[in-house]
């Protein structure tokens, strides 16, 4: 059983990342990855790992997320000439220059003189493993170069010099050939850490190793030792696309026994474990509010129709016509008058008799219709305006217009309601009154 022992830095303000592993005492086999791989890919994974232990030559595990590249590197380690030393590694995930460089070389303290052990100097005769590589920042990755070239090194505030004797494995999942063509990894420090490239299978290329995989952590699992999956349950998980590998099937694994009581779980909830793990709520907003934008009329289309259909007065003697939907949008699909209440109404109208009113007082509201006010101009016309007007209020003075415009016809078209109208334009009812204050 292994027991991992995390060294705590002696300055409080650094916590420190390096972990120390006693060499692995077992009377299994070597190399025992999995006790029967039965993919091939898997299978050449293995034995490309125990050609590579055989040698001091620095090792690159390149792989997706999830493949196991740190347990490949304690593997490697245990079954080495350097596995009665330690095995000390360092995870390079958002590690600052100034702590990689503690962490890696130590460090004297100025005042009382002790010597704080790096990475370097407790992987002495042992192996340092470097995970994730590819995410070193630049003066990182030249003191790595350095340390590589030189095989010494001085602790920070420190003018002494020592030699180092360690074998170095490294991981990354990113693809360092691409950065270093995009200059964000050094060229040369990688050609000193790929002497052997080892390249981890991902899950979906061992389909075969899932059933032996899923036992395996079953077993791990307090109370799913007495549980197995259904045959149509194991077919549901080969089948399945990983993107993160053996870790994400084993958080479908947890996440069944966690949530079902089942002792033999069926393809439908190991279906309903997948999708449990995939955050669906922003993606349901957002389809929430394309169907609410949807919803909302083309008023171009609307006014456009409108144009080449002038209205028409009924005469007192005619009767109505059923109505038809007058409105429809640029893409050709006509919105129901019972949604939208626009056009005439949809019960016909009866015939008028103008009623008996004496002539005085029918040329009184005639002389009032004459001396109505003006209409308000159209949005057109505001638009219109705001194109000719000086060029110093800015290239987007139009734009803001048609906005603001639109809004406005928008909360008219709701009948006042702003709730509803921030809703169908996909805003919050704070920024709609902004916009329609501004």
């Amino acid at each position: 059983m292994w027991l991992r022992l995390k060294f705590v830095n002696t300055d409080k303000n650094i916590n420190s990342r390096v972990s120390r592993m006693p060499p692995l005492t077992s009377d299994h086999p070597v190399l025992a990855l999995a006790k029967r791989p039965t993919s091939a890919a898997f299978h050449g994974f293995v034995r490309r790992l125990h050609m590579a232990s055989q040698t001091d030559d620095p090792i690159l595990l390149a792989g997706e997320v999830g493949t196991g590249k740190r347990q490949s590197a304690t593997t490697v380690h245990n079954v080495s000439g350097r596995s009665a030393h330690n095995f000390v590694q360092i995870d390079c995930l958002g590690i600052k220059e100034s702590k990689f460089e503690l962490e890696m070389l130590g460090s004297l303290n100025p005042h009382n003189h002790q010597l704080r052990q790096g990475a370097v100097s407790l992987a002495e005769g042992g192996t340092l493993y470097l995970h994730e590589v590819g995410e070193l920042p630049s003066t990182s990755q030249t003191l790595l170069l350095r340390l590589l070239e030189s095989d010494t090194y001085s602790p920070v505030n420190s003018s002494d010099t020592y030699n180092s004797d360690f074998r170095l494995i490294t991981s990354s999942s990113q693809d360092l050939m691409a950065m270093v063509e995009h200059g964000k990894f050094r060229n040369d420090l990688l050609h000193h850490i790929n002497t052997l490239t080892i390249r981890t299978p991902s899950l979906n290329e061992r389909r075969e190793d899932i059933e032996d995989l899923v036992n395996s952590i079953l077993h791990e699992i307090p109370g799913g030792r007495h549980k197995q999956l259904s045959p149509e349950a194991m077919e549901v998980l080969c089948h399945h696309k990983y993107t993160a590998n053996i870790l994400e099937l084993r958080n479908i694994i947890h996440r069944l026994v966690g949530t079902f009581e089942s002792q033999s779980y069926s393809g439908l909830q190991v279906v309903q474990a997948i999708h449990a793990g995939t955050p669906s709520s922003k993606s349901e907003r957002v389809i929430e509010k394309k169907s609410q934008r949807s919803m909302l009329p083309d008023f171009n289309g609307y006014i456009d129709q409108a144009q080449n259909n002038p209205p028409t007065f009924v005469q007192p003697d005619q009767q109505v016509a059923a109505p038809q939907p007058i409105f429809q949008g640029a893409n050709h699909s006509a919105y129901a008058s019972t949604t939208y209440h626009i056009g005439p109404q949809t019960a016909p109208a009866q015939p008028v008799s103008e009623p008996a009113w004496p002539s005085a007082k029918v040329a009184d509201i005639r002389s009032r219709q004459v001396q109505a006010p003006p209409q308000p101009p159209s949005w057109q016309d505001r638009v219109a305006a705001m194109e000719t007007e000086d060029e110093s209020m800015g290239p987007f003075t139009a734009l803001k217009a048609q906005e603001r415009d639109y809004i406005a016809r928008l909360v008219e078209y709701c009948n006042g309601d702003k709730k509803k109208a921030a809703d169908i334009a996909g805003v919050t009812l704070r920024t709609l009154y902004r916009k329609l204050k501004h």
